[in-house]
């Protein structure tokens, strides 16, 4: 019985069809910006996100989650969703081919964080190391023996930079110039080579009205009534009018407003209170011990003098990250990478979350979620 090229031809294709289909690269995808990271280096979220996806779309790669951390250096491994990411590729049995990063220093700036994620965390598991604009995928043998001399480059680079920086700023503050953001009721001159810090004509009165109006007693709320009724604007940031973090702000840079009552061994650092305050909470404490054991390690809020029970339920509320195992933590972490209420709804039935009355996620359902 003869045998038709044709369907055997067909046959053949089929079968490549599905081994190429069988054989699918999954990958993580990880971003990171730290809280001084300025957009215009094109280092946002936003902007590696769409660079990773744009990689592993090239390639044909399925991205089977990206892990943002925003707000925390590099300087260590001490971040949620990267020890999470570590936590997901342990389990992947193998089946995360890879982590894509824009450029090795979101991953790690130091030398010894890299080795031990590569030979500890990713070889074994079977999982290789690419950064798009350092030129670095382990997928190559090449680039894997290279991966440790383009880590000791960047760090060397890095550690330069830092210090010709902090150079040049002592250099310009010896010689009476001004570095820095200028603040309200100021603006700069050039002085042949050096900027120099003086009074601005029309918003310097201002500045010393208000202050004028704290040492009488004026509360900021009202202060920055009283400048907004005025028409006078802040100089920076996106909301046009004072409100009274802003005015806290001014006060304080003018070293006009000292937070009372501080303790000298106390210190301000949200993000290791909040990483403390996670845990106890985490461990069924009270708000009332939590703020206790903050206090305890020396820990206080930007604006007060010791950690109470409203302001540790502050902290926890206004943190970046959150439990993505429940379905407030979820809809939280999709609200702050940009999805519309809509869209997180849809995630959430995804995950398996639903209301507690049962039926479909509608945004107003999941804005009282969120706020819940």
């Amino acid at each position: 019985m003869k045998t038709d090229s044709r369907s055997t031809y067909r046959n053949h294709n089929q079968q490549a069809t599905l081994r190429n289909t069988a054989h699918i690269v999954r990958v993580f995808g990880y971003c990171r910006v730290s809280t001084d990271m300025q957009v215009a280096q094109g280092l946002s979220l936003d902007d590696q996100r769409a660079a990773i996806q744009q990689y592993a779309a090239d390639r044909g790669w399925v991205i089977a989650e990206v892990f943002v951390d925003g707000g925390f250096s590099a300087k260590n491994t001490d971040r949620p969703a990267f020890q999470r990411m570590m936590r997901e590729i342990k389990k992947s049995d193998g089946e995360i081919a890879a982590v894509v990063v824009t450029k090795l220093d979101r991953l790690t700036r130091s030398l010894r964080d890299l080795c031990n994620i590569n030979e500890d965390l990713l070889e074994p598991c079977g999982c290789n190391l690419v950064a798009i604009r350092d030129g670095i995928n382990t997928f190559e043998p090449v680039s894997k023996m290279l991966l440790p001399f383009l880590a000791i480059i960047g760090q060397i680079e890095r550690q330069n930079t830092s210090e010709r920086v902090k150079a040049t700023i002592r250099h310009i503050v010896d010689q009476g110039g001004y570095y820095g953001k200028v603040p309200f009721g100021f603006t700069v001159v050039k002085e042949g080579k050096l900027t120099k810090l003086v009074p601005d004509p029309v918003t310097h009165p201002w500045l010393e009205t208000a202050i004028g109006w704290y040492r009488e007693g004026v509360g900021m709320a009202e202060i920055a009534r009283r400048l907004n009724e005025a028409g006078i604007k802040p100089r920076y940031g996106r909301v046009k009018e004072w409100t009274t973090n802003k005015m806290y702000e001014l006060l304080r840079t003018m070293q006009v407003h000292k937070t009372r009552g501080l303790d000298s061994s106390s210190r301000y650092d949200k993000r290791e209170a909040y990483q403390l305050a996670y845990r106890l909470r985490c461990d069924g404490r009270t708000l009332q011990s939590i703020a206790e054991e903050l206090n305890a390690h020396g820990l206080r809020p930007l604006k007060a003098a010791y950690y109470r029970w409203n302001s540790v339920q502050d902290l926890l509320r206004s943190a970046v990250y959150h439990d993505r195992s429940t379905p407030r933590g979820l809809a939280l972490y999709l609200k702050e990478q940009g999805y519309s209420l809509r869209e997180i709804g849809l995630r959430l039935a995804q995950a398996g979350h639903f209301p507690k009355r049962g039926g479909q996620w509608y945004p107003n359902t999941v804005r009282l979620l969120m706020v819940s």
